[in-house]
């Protein structure tokens, strides 16, 4: 029986791959399972397989649910790999959880015999490792309510809002440590410098006048000397 590998990779992350190997008889449900564990995410979500073109664009869908069938598109249960697979170097677009549109590109990269030691599919080399499957949601859980009225009068995001709350805290901070500002001895201590260069200043312009004064001729004294 034929076998089929396949590099699969992250469209977003194309250092984390995935080689699967799956027989040419046994479903895209199949392999839809295999990549899951491959890559270690819930398997809790929507799936579609797209039959590929060499410029990465989708035609022939075939989907996990049976709701999402029509008349355009197949049943991964009842689907079989081979049915798809028209050249030595078939394309498919993996997408999965429609919410996060995780995409991965697949490749046929060489078919050759079934091995009776090993069971199907099997992910036979793992390169990488997976991103976080909810990281979105970190971020969501982190970002402060905004009352969408308020947003839309104000103009603020929750973007703005977390830069804004992590200012006051940064701020907060400054003033605990008394860090920021200065205080009464430093406005004294600025103050009297001050004042001390303006008399430092004041001293050395009186004096160059004095001695203006002294090596200078007065009117008087020029009529004498002529």
């Amino acid at each position: 029986m034929a076998i089929y590998r396949f590099k699969v990779s992250f469209e977003d992350y194309d250092d984390v791959t995935r080689i699967i190997e799956i027989k040419s008889t046994q479903t895209f449900l199949d392999f839809h399972n295999c990549i899951q564990e491959a890559i270690k995410f819930d398997n809790k979500h929507a799936a579609s397989f797209f039959k590929s073109d060499d410029y990465w664009r989708k035609n022939n869908e075939i989907t996990l649910l049976e709701e999402d069938v029509d008349n355009e598109s197949k049943l991964m249960a009842t689907t079989k790999i081979a049915g798809y697979i028209e050249h030595p170097y078939q394309r498919f677009i993996y997408l999965y959880d429609k919410n996060v549109q995780w995409s991965f590109l697949i490749e046929l990269i060489k078919i050759e015999k079934e091995n009776p030691k090993l069971t199907y599919p099997i992910c036979v080399k793992s390169v990488g490792n997976s991103p976080k499957q909810y990281k979105q949601n970190l971020i969501q859980e982190n970002t402060p309510e905004i009352d969408p009225i308020m947003a839309a009068l104000t103009g603020i995001t929750a973007k703005d809002a977390i830069d804004e709350e992590l200012e006051d805290e940064a701020y907060k901070n400054v003033n605990e440590e008394e860090e920021m500002g200065l205080n009464d001895e430093d406005l004294n201590f600025a103050t009297s410098e001050e004042g001390e260069e303006e008399d430092q200043e004041n001293q050395e312009e009186g004096s160059d006048e004095e001695e203006n004064d002294n090596f200078g001729y007065d009117d008087e004294q020029k009529d004498e000397n002529y």
